[in-house]
């Protein structure tokens, strides 16, 4: 679950939480200052949601470039050996 949260979820909604802090502070700065504070419905949302799929893509991209096995390594399955659990795992091919 942790995997699907900060592979899609943290890069796609980072850019809109960065917006939302920054509206957050310039409105609390112009509170005691003076000015126009931003609103944050009249944000950018398409721009930050386009920046965050591309985040998220990248984010993908950079994880299946450099994780992983050699492509000819064989994948062993999950099995129970004595009563626990062995996870799957690859193993370099024999010769």
């Amino acid at each position: 679950m942790s995997r699907i949260i900060f592979t899609y979820i943290v890069p796609f909604l980072l850019p809109a939480v960065a917006y939302a802090l920054w509206v957050w502070y310039r409105t609390n700065y112009v509170a005691r200052h003076g000015g126009e504070a931003p609103r944050l419905e009249q944000g950018p949302w398409p721009l930050l949601l386009f920046i965050g799929a591309v985040l998220a893509f990248a984010v993908l991209a950079v994880t299946a470039l450099t994780r992983g096995g050699d492509p000819n390594d064989t994948y062993v399955p999950p099995r129970l050996e004595n009563g626990k659990l062995i996870p799957g795992h690859l193993e370099p091919q024999k010769k």
